[in-house]
């Protein structure tokens, strides 16, 4: 289901689709802004978003369902720029119930003036400051007014991510199918060659004509 179709006054801000997010460029299979999640926790987020708009807060998505490609290109990230130990610590997944379309990154917007309210970090920023229970004052309020809402309709956070929340739906499989028709389809995109290794460079957009670079861009 597409939440921006579904889900009345639901925001997106999709990161992956941007150079705004932690790898610094945009992120192949997010060819196109859209968050889509399966229809069981797409409807579970209608219900959230209903109690949130009644304490003046709404849901603004940042990643749904995630391509596998995408989750691959975290992990090369990961090894080429020296941060492997994000993987371990399990801060970057090399697999991830995203690709299921069961899994969400969001946060809460103030209906009232459009902003995000004190989260305490950033979405994605990748360290102990983003354990959800690690905050104070206001930040840690928004967490648990955030938390509270979504494990109420059925999804679980993950500790360590304030904004990740994943809803069990018996029988999934990863998919990769990518955002943005004019990529590479499911079965056809390949790693490209070298980009696990320091001095690949990603390129600025993910078109289906340079969707598979064969050779490394060095610096």
């Amino acid at each position: 289901m597409n939440l921006a179709a579904e889900i009345p006054g639901i925001h997106l801000d999709i990161r992956y689709h941007t150079a705004n997010n932690f790898t610094g460029t945009p992120v192949p299979g997010y060819g196109a802004a859209c968050a889509w999640m399966l229809a069981k926790p797409a409807k579970a987020l209608v219900r959230v978003q209903k109690k949130l708009q009644k304490n003046g807060f709404g849901l603004v998505v940042f990643d749904a369902y995630r391509p596998h490609r995408a989750t691959v290109a975290f992990v090369a990230w990961a090894q080429r720029s020296g941060n492997a130990h994000l993987v371990k610590q399990h801060y970057i997944g090399s697999r991830s119930y995203h690709n299921h379309g069961i899994a969400i990154d969001l946060g809460l917007v103030d209906l009232a003036t459009g902003q995000y309210p004190d989260m305490g970090t950033e979405f994605d920023t990748l360290s102990p400051k983003s354990h959800t229970a690690n905050a104070q004052g206001a930040a840690l309020k928004h967490r648990m007014i955030l938390k509270k809402a979504m494990e109420s309709e059925g999804f679980r956070n993950y500790r360590k991510e304030w904004w990740h929340f994943s809803y069990w739906v018996k029988g999934t499989r990863p998919r990769d199918v990518p955002y943005g028709g004019f990529e590479a389809a499911e079965g056809v995109w390949t790693v490209p060659k070298g980009w696990d290794k320091p001095g690949w460079k990603a390129p600025a957009s993910w078109p289906k004509a340079a969707s598979n670079p064969r050779t490394s861009a060095k610096k």
